[in-house]
């Protein structure tokens, strides 16, 4: 069944006072292009992100937001700078001494100043912030195929309901094409007795011109060929492989038959239906643009 490139996916993965939380967004794109947004810690895991989701994306552009809540301090220490606090002490003794002030220096005067406490975090196990990711990562990933479905089945619909009004424009030219060329082989006829006013008509030279004619007008071939197109269009609807690329070459080749088609026939009324053809290929062509 196809899928659509476009869509939304969340995931979660709690645990252990720890929240992990992932967005992906999917748009279209002509080729695969994965972009991370990871929290710096989690940075040297770009590559494992990017491997994982193409093992379930093979087209359009992928954005993934990795948010980490910070929350808990339960990978974080607290850290003091001795030194500093010690010269934050010296300092406000001589200060002390220098304008006379009485009294004792407290602890909770020292610890105004904020930057002898520093947060640092703890250095993770790459492998466990993995582990957690790809949870949350993985629940992401499924919800944006959820989603891709079920537009996916609305362009598949679609795709019925347009190939279905392509068929019926063939229909009407291959109904119209026998008449067409024996009106074409009657009006050449008619042309060569009026050249030639009255004087015998080699009959053998005429009969050949009516058949390079009537080859040169025979679209039979270019109707077998767009048939066989639309059938192969729409069982690609229902494969499980992505098959975007392949449904765009299919519509490029019934657009070209459609315009030999147009060219060969030498007929206004098939050559209106060939422009009706290829106003809906163009449609088609806007669609099979969001399949992956």
């Amino acid at each position: 069944m196809i899928k659509s490139m476009t869509g939304y996916g969340r995931g979660e993965w709690q645990a252990e006072g720890k929240r992990v939380e992932v967005e992906v967004k999917s748009f279209n794109h002509r080729y695969l292009d994965i972009s991370p947004h990871l929290p710096r810690k989690l940075t040297p895991l770009e590559a494992q992100v990017r491997n994982f989701i193409k093992l379930r994306v093979s087209r359009g552009r992928i954005d993934v937001f990795v948010q980490i809540d910070e929350s808990s301090l339960a990978e974080q220490k607290l850290e003091l700078d001795l030194s500093l606090a010690k010269d934050y002490h010296l300092a406000l003794k001589a200060l002390q001494e220098a304008l006379g002030i009485p009294g004792e220096i407290r602890l909770e005067t020292l610890a105004n100043f904020r930057e002898i406490f520093t947060r640092k975090e703890v250095e993770t196990d790459p492998a466990k912030e993995w582990a957690s990711l790809q949870m949350a990562l993985e629940r992401a990933l499924d919800s944006l195929e959820g989603m891709r479905r079920s537009e996916g089945l609305i362009l598949r619909e679609d795709f019925l309901n347009r190939l279905q009004g392509v068929e019926q424009m063939v229909q009407r030219i291959e109904e119209k094409a026998p008449s067409t060329l024996k009106a074409c082989r009657d009006r050449l006829a008619e042309r060569v007795q009026e050249l030639a006013g009255g004087m015998p008509v080699d009959e053998v030279r005429l009969a050949q011109e009516v058949a390079y004619l009537a080859e040169r007008s025979d679209i039979a071939e270019e109707l077998v060929r767009i048939r066989s197109h639309l059938t192969q269009f729409r069982e690609m609807l229902d494969r499980s492989e992505p098959v975007g690329r392949k449904l765009e070459f299919l519509l490029q080749e019934i657009n070209r038959e459609a315009n030999t088609i147009g060219s060969k026939a030498n007929d206004a009324a098939i050559a209106q239906v060939t422009v009706e053809i290829k106003s809906e290929l163009e449609r088609m062509r806007e669609q099979v643009q969001n399949v992956e």
